[in-house]
């Protein structure tokens, strides 16, 4: 062993003649320092401690008293405290001694030279096991990669430059379970109010087995991140989200018994209805105007692939019919959604942008007024006559949406049109023009011109309109609209 030491320190002596730089070399040793950690687990796992075990081999001699320190990087990775449960250090000729509990302080772990076996005359070629290594899995959760490296210095030294290692060893990745939460298929239903009254949709998605008519889906996917083999989090942590509807319209058809209010017990005895899948919560507020949805999924990594959920709507009935209790489906373009990965309390994965969860269109129908004089000053006053007739055995609500030539936009509500029911609408477009427009200036005695377009949730085919208007209350003019002639 003397010999072989002797030899050791001749070369290492030659080297440093020749001009090289002695540095000691650090390596992990006994797992798989390819394995990626879990982002989501270092985060989100009170008192998770990596460990890992690491080897030194010397280059220099070190002697009873000299400082040993390991380093973490990055910088705000931390080691655990002192005492970890199986933490330990055993050198291979038992040369050097190392005091058993070292100091830590942040990113640094210091042992002392207690002592150095005085039958030997050096300790170059020394290597020493570092077994059972903690690092905070906390401090690294932001980081990419984990990487130690080995410094010595003497007690009246300064830097840890002894010795110091020239290369870093790898220790572990830090990688994200989670990839992004994206919606892979948007809400596009279009209300059938040609052969489902407006209580189901025109076409099938067909991503649900839960509803029996024609539905439509909401598919979002939770895509799987890096594959993790180490400290993988597990369990089901929950997917949610809220659809509100636009503003001025209601989820209606799920207000099973038509009184106004939504509760969630009302959710899967409605005529058109929301399917709600195993382990997950749909409710929706007194208002019918927020849905919130919370599915629990398996977090990505425990088992291996993509995550996917859908919510469906449509129809409880393969046939929904005329005459069909229930309110019909208001067709809406929805807005923008912002999601997130929850597990207890705890996020782990939030849509850095809000998504688009589309819109219902329809069948229904839309009629254009190009061009409506509009006049409520009374000495010159000119009155819209307009009459929506729905020959149809449905009934529908209908609004209207006016443009000036300012390009000021107002909505009108113009109410419920009953089957088989003429309803005379024209006041409620003159009332709407006094509320929305300036009815006190000066201007206002020259009237307005309106671009008008009515949307009435009823079959296009049954439905008409008569547009025109009075100056005076007599001398009535019509006013060609896109539904006259049927």
């Amino acid at each position: 062993m003397t010999n072989l030491k002797s030899k050791v320190l001749l070369v290492a002596s030659v080297a440093a003649a020749c001009g090289y730089v002695s540095a000691a070399t650090i390596a992990p040793i006994g797992f798989d320092t390819s394995a990626n950690v879990s982002k989501e687990a270092a985060a989100n796992t009170a008192g998770l401690a990596l460990r890992f075990n690491a080897s030194v081999a010397t280059t220099v001699s070190h002697f009873a008293g000299d400082e040993w320190r390991l380093t973490l990087s990055p910088a705000t990775a931390s080691w655990a405290t002192s005492g970890v449960s199986g933490f330990s250090v055993t050198c291979s000729d038992g040369d050097i001694i190392l005091d058993a509990i070292p100091t830590i302080s942040g990113n640094t772990m210091t042992f002392t030279v207690g002592g150095v076996s005085s039958s030997v005359g050096s300790t170059i070629g020394e290597r020493c096991q570092f077994s059972s290594l903690a690092v905070v899995g906390s401090s690294v959760a932001s980081a990419s990669a984990v990487t130690v490296s080995f410094g010595a210095r003497r007690p009246s030294g300064t830097a840890f430059d002894r010795d110091e290692t020239t290369t870093a060893a790898h220790v572990f990745s830090v990688g994200s379970q989670l990839g992004s939460i994206t919606v892979l298929s948007a809400l596009n239903g279009v209300v059938d109010y040609q052969g489902s009254a407006g209580k189901g949709f025109a076409t099938d998605d067909g991503q649900s087995s839960g509803v029996a008519g024609k539905e439509d889906a909401l598919v979002v996917k939770l895509a799987a991140g890096a594959s993790n083999t180490a400290y993988s989090l597990t369990g089901q942590a929950s997917l949610s989200f809220k659809i509100v509807a636009e503003s001025g319209k209601k989820f209606s058809f799920l207000d099973a018994n038509n009184d106004g209010t939504c509760a969630a017990g009302e959710l899967n005895s409605t005529t058109a209805n929301g399917n709600v899948a195993p382990g997950a919560s749909f409710t929706i507020n007194t208002t019918c105007t927020d849905l919130s949805f919370v599915q629990l999924v398996d977090v990505p990594g425990t088992v291996a692939g993509d995550k996917f959920v859908t919510i469906a709507f449509g129809s409880s009935s393969s046939t929904p019919s005329v005459g069909t209790v229930g309110s019909t489906i208001t067709p809406m373009d929805f807005p923008e959604v912002s999601m997130s990965f929850d597990k207890l309390t705890k996020n782990l994965k939030s849509t850095t942008t809000a998504q688009d969860i589309g819109a219902w269109t329809s069948n229904g129908s839309e009629v254009v007024i190009p061009y409506m004089p509009v006049n409520t000053v009374a000495a010159s006053k000119i009155q819209p006559v307009i009459y929506i007739t729905n020959r149809s055995e449905v009934a529908g609500p209908a609004t209207a949406v006016m443009r000036n030539e300012d390009g000021l936009s107002c909505s009108v509500d113009l109410g419920t049109i009953a089957k088989q029911r003429t309803v005379s609408v024209g006041t409620k477009i003159s009332d709407a023009v006094k509320t929305c427009y300036n009815t006190s200036s000066a201007a206002e005695a020259a009237g307005h011109r309106l671009y008008i377009v009515i949307t009435a949730s009823l079959p296009s085919a049954s439905t008409e309109v008569y547009s025109g208007f009075t100056v005076g209350g007599s001398s009535r003019v019509s006013v060609v609209n896109n539904t006259n002639g049927k």
